[in-house]
């Protein structure tokens, strides 16, 4: 049976992240060369509606929601973090960017799906027992679950009261995220990309594609509103990076598991320490690699904007 309120949530959710930035490199660079915490202020105002949304709905159901399984922290979560955080800077946007990027149009950013389910096809055969972020759930529960609630309400508070009309709408995108999670933890884009790099339709059921796809449809429903829809054909120069960049954030999406997509709206609002270790792990490369990009461009400041490489 078709899950249609999954689809609409997806659908809903592609449709915010056509309008409000959650792209980590492009936070990143604004805070770096703009020295602008909004970027940033939008991931952690993102990340808390998530928290709270799946918090609340796991302690109201706990029959019916789960949370993520956290794991020991080993040094595979640090590599992985390190190489989503350089496919990421090479890409010219993490997970959640290029859903905004290809929404929006440029095409080159299909090199970056392709690229990451590369990645993933490729960890699969190394790394078999890595790749499946959804195995082993845990429900909410205890004072870690209280916890957990409180400090995503005051982080709301705290951070909405600075933020514009536009970074507030990463508070509903946060919220529809993590509607979406409790609906489906399994749930993932880089899921449907695995699959269809096998190149085994039973992998999965086309049932389970769906919401990728709207996902997707709702980012181009959301920038054609917006005006922000132009299409770009891919070049040879950027279609590579993306495409090395992508994969790149595959191999890391094995080794922690997750992409920054999975980590920023399901893993740290579950409150898994994994999580939490692997994001930063990302933004401090992510941040380190753009202040050496300018020293070895001899201190230009270049174009502060936030965005893809162009």
């Amino acid at each position: 049976m078709i899950d249609a309120l999954l689809l609409l949530l997806t659908f809903a959710l592609g449709a915010l992240l056509a309008r409000v930035s959650l792209c980590a490199v492009a936070a990143v660079q604004q805070l770096v060369r703009a020295r602008d915490g909004a970027g940033v202020r939008r991931l952690a105002l993102a990340a808390s509606g998530a928290g709270l949304a799946l918090l609340l709905l796991a302690g109201l159901v706990p029959a019916h929601v789960w949370l993520p399984a956290d794991a020991a922290l080993t040094a595979s979560i640090v590599a992985g973090g390190v190489l989503l955080g350089l496919g990421a800077l090479v890409n010219g946007g993490c997970y959640l960017g290029s859903v905004l990027y290809l929404g929006t149009g440029n095409l080159n950013f299909l090199f970056t799906l392709a690229g990451i389910g590369a990645g993933l096809r490729l960890s699969m055969g190394l790394l078999p027992a890595s790749v499946d972020a959804t195995r082993g759930l845990r429900m909410a529960m205890g004072p870690a679950w209280l916890l957990g609630v409180s400090g995503f309400a005051v982080a709301i508070v705290l951070l909405a009261r600075r933020a514009g009309g536009a970074t507030r709408l990463a508070l509903l995108a946060g919220v529809l995220a993590g509607l979406v999670y409790a609906r489906e933890p399994g749930w993932s884009y880089g899921a449907l990309l695995q699959a269809l790099l096998q190149g085994r339709p039973g992998f999965m059921h086309w049932r389970d594609n769906l919401p990728a796809v709207a996902l997707f449809a709702g980012a181009v429903a959301g920038a054609l509103a917006a005006g922000r829809l132009h299409w770009r054909r891919p070049t040879l120069v950027r279609s590579l990076r993306c495409l090395a960049g992508g994969a790149a954030m595959g191999v890391g999406a094995a080794l922690v598991p997750g992409g920054n997509d999975t980590l920023l709206l399901w893993a740290i609002p579950g409150l898994t320490l994994r999580g939490a270790l692997a994001y930063a792990t990302m933004l401090a490369t992510i941040a380190l690699g753009l202040v050496a990009g300018e020293r070895l461009a001899g201190g230009r400041a270049g174009d502060s904007r936030p965005g893809p490489a162009r």
